[in-house]
């Protein structure tokens, strides 16, 4: 239930922005008044939802409002100043802007688990509506929830927004920079609500599909960053309409924003994949207490297997699925590693 109502939350931000970003160009670049509404309604929810501890349904403690506060931060500042002005001054600040929304605040936020406390502070009516929202758009947030598409619709948040012709035009334009700004809030959102979910399967994810999926995000920025990094002609002119900040020479300032898709990028989701295997062990210990509950039955007596041949049949299916995670996560290394090596030498 958690990751169709980030779903759904995700697609009303992204209608809030398309109805209102042109206000933006009203407010100049130091201010988005669309994000600050959205961030607004997100603290007021929480904030709210504090002061319902019966409707919660579990404990909310002082490190899970200390990250959801955190991460707020980490959007405010990067919405709006310091950053969002800089970021349009600096490739490599702007980077640092796409980093904070797309990875760091929505990690943070979704590491908080915030969901019981702010459907708590939410209105009766978006309660209601949240459990049982129309049939479409309660598909669409499911399909939007699924990992597989909510990995695509990350990576392409952070590729679409960095091809050139796009990336100049949301420089130049602070509406299309706020709607680029919330799709990629949005998509890591639901990718990190997803991936970090605290539910064993199958009502979350396999955890081996978690893992792939944060190897092929690794991979992903790798890809990018390296290009950017590596490549020899200025490719994001829009920054130099105003000059660069710092006497920054226009190849510097693109190369220091290729190594920041390229390493403090896959820092945070090698912090993220750390958080998975512990939740991996912690599902497992669970489950292996469980099955040391002896009951007596004929299927208790299953989890404790007399020889090699029922220990191998019993951990047959589970070894599989390990091999071909592993064997995925290199096949996608690999093409990866291939297809940058490629396009170097092209570009070169």
């Amino acid at each position: 239930m958690i990751a169709p109502a980030v779903g759904a939350t995700a697609l009303g931000f992204l209608a809030i922005a398309a109805a209102a970003s042109e206000v933006r160009g009203l407010f100049g670049s130091g201010i988005s008044p669309v994000a600050l509404l959205v961030l607004g309604l997100l603290v007021a929810s929480y904030v709210r939802g504090l002061q319902r501890p019966r409707m919660i349904g579990e404990r909310a403690g002082p490190v899970q409002h200390g990250l959801f506060a955190a991460g707020i931060l980490a959007l405010a500042l990067s919405f709006d100043a310091p950053l969002a002005p800089l970021g349009e001054r600096l490739f490599a600040l702007h980077q640092v802007q796409h980093l904070a929304l797309r990875m760091i605040g929505p990690m943070l936020i979704v590491l908080a688990y915030p969901g019981p406390v702010m459907r708590a502070g939410f209105p009766r009516l978006w309660r209601r509506w949240l459990r049982g929202p129309r049939p479409a758009l309660a598909g669409s947030a499911a399909f939007v929830a699924r990992l597989p598409v909510a990995w695509v619709l990350l990576v392409a948040a952070l590729y679409v927004w960095q091809v050139p012709a796009v990336h100049n035009a949301v420089v130049a334009r602070p509406a299309l920079a706020t709607f680029a700004h919330l799709t990629m809030t949005a998509a890591g959102a639901v990718f990190f609500a997803r991936v970090l979910d605290r539910r064993s399967p199958p009502a979350g994810p396999p955890q081996g599909a978690r893992v792939l999926a944060l190897v092929a995000l690794v991979l992903s920025n790798i890809l990018l960053g390296s290009l950017t990094t590596l490549k020899e002609r200025v490719l994001y002119t829009a920054y130099d309409s105003a000059g660069r900040l710092y006497g920054l020479s226009p190849l510097a300032d693109e190369t220091i924003g290729g190594y920041t898709i390229w390493v403090p990028s896959s820092m945070v989701v090698i912090a993220a994949m750390l958080v998975v295997f512990n939740g991996w062990h912690r599902s497992e210990e669970q489950v292996w207490q469980r099955r040391l509950e002896w009951t007596g039955s004929n299927s208790a007596a299953l989890e404790f297997p007399q020889t090699a041949a029922e220990l191998r049949l019993k951990v047959a299916e589970r070894n599989v699925r390990t091999g071909r995670t592993l064997a995925l996560s290199a096949a996608t290394m690999l093409l990866l590693v291939l297809a940058t090596a490629i396009t170097v030498a092209t570009w070169g």
